[in-house]
């Protein structure tokens, strides 16, 4: 998928699509749907994105980064070039491992012992592992949102059974 993602909207039941290029639905192409002048919030940040999406804290991205021009590294020598403790870069670098944008090795210690060493992936292997996540958070989202849809429907529909769940919107 290249980088300019637009919005496309079905004209015949209202699915929405995103993609980089044309989108069919209903055995036809579907329109782009142009920016809305009066959007309900500005265009993300990559911080915006990295917080929302990914749970990734600014710490976090300061140390993929780190990782990322450093090669492999361990969290003592990250502790020593960033004066971050050592159990918070642990805590850290678990999780960029465990959402794929670091790899996670464990080494055996010629003096006995082990130790964990954090190796970057390459640019683009981090770029599609947050693009999968991120399409993936969006499916979870966009079900929560047709849930939400669904249960004020039905609240407002049939308000019979007990007091209705949206009481903004209902009225006697």
């Amino acid at each position: 998928m290249g980088d300019d993602v637009t919005t496309y909207e079905c004209s015949h039941c209202g699915n929405l699509g995103i993609g980089d290029g044309p989108i069919t639905c209903c055995e036809e192409t579907m329109g782009a749907i142009e920016d809305d002048p009066d959007p309900v919030s500005s265009n993300p940040t990559l911080s915006d994105l990295l917080k929302s999406v990914f749970e990734m804290s600014e710490t976090e991205l300061e140390l993929c980064l780190c990782v990322m021009e450093g090669g492999s590294v361990t969290v003592t020598t990250l502790a020593e070039q960033t004066e971050y403790d050592r159990s918070l870069i642990n805590r850290h670098l678990n999780h960029l491992a465990s959402i794929g944008v670091v790899k996670k090795q464990r080494r055996l210690l010629n003096s006995g012992g082990e130790v964990y060493v954090y190796t970057p992936v390459s640019p683009e292997t981090v770029r599609e592992q947050l693009r999968g996540e991120f399409y993936r958070w969006t499916a979870a989202a966009t079900t929560q949102l047709n849930a939400l849809q669904r249960e004020k429907v039905e609240s407002i529909a049939d308000p019979d059974e007990g007091d209705p769940a949206w009481e903004v919107f209902y009225s006697e």
